[in-house]
């Protein structure tokens, strides 16, 4: 069975103030930082980029393979759209470079659970805990789609991701508890970044 993983990394981050992907963490950037946790998991990973972005895919190209949508500024569902075009793996994961906080012990038990789920999507469900603020949802990412969803995700537009395909098959989501705040924990201003 082969499970990949697709970083979404072609967002502008306008309430950042700059390129939130480039902003220092832990000795790195954000989106290093991102990286460097997936593929030290993921044997197939994949980082989607703006075409502008020439340099920082030159960073990136060390941890995945780099794609380019061309669209991207016309939202998320584009940039994803682009991330699974041609994939031919079993599952995919669908993560974001804003979300370097997500550890890789959660990384692992969702592949895991992706490898033997009977379900077609697999998302990671944070057990609340006192640290957790009363705006981070339960569930976050990455989140898993087996193959027979891609032509769904492939055919995506627009701004809401694949919101619309996850509350289409409601039914079909197998949610894994884990103890890990970093899957709905995002980088949003510079004060998000202290660890």
């Amino acid at each position: 069975m082969t499970i990949g993983a697709i970083v979404l990394a072609a967002g502008f981050g306008r309430r950042f103030g700059s390129d939130k992907r480039l902003a220092a963490l832990n000795g790195k950037s954000v989106a290093e930082t991102t990286l460097t946790a997936y593929a030290s998991v993921f044997a197939h990973l994949r980082v989607v980029l703006r075409p502008e972005d020439e340099a920082l895919a030159e960073r990136l190209a060390t941890f995945a393979e780099v794609i380019f949508a061309e669209q991207a500024h016309f939202g998320m569902g584009h940039s994803l759209a682009s991330g699974i075009a041609g994939v031919g793996w079993n599952w995919a994961f669908i993560g974001l470079a804003d979300m370097p906080y997500v550890q890789t012990t959660t990384l692992r038990r969702l592949i895991q659970t992706a490898s033997t789920s009977k379900r077609l999507i697999v998302r990671p469900h944070c057990l609340p805990d006192k640290t957790q603020s009363a705006q981070q949802p339960p569930h976050g990412h990455p989140i898993g789609f087996h193959r027979t969803l891609f032509p769904e995700l492939e055919a995506l537009t627009g701004d809401q991701g694949a919101r619309d395909v996850l509350k289409n098959r409601l039914a079909d989501i197998q949610e894994i508890p884990v103890d890990d705040p970093g899957v709905s924990r995002d980088i949003d201003q510079p004060k998000d970044l202290v660890v």
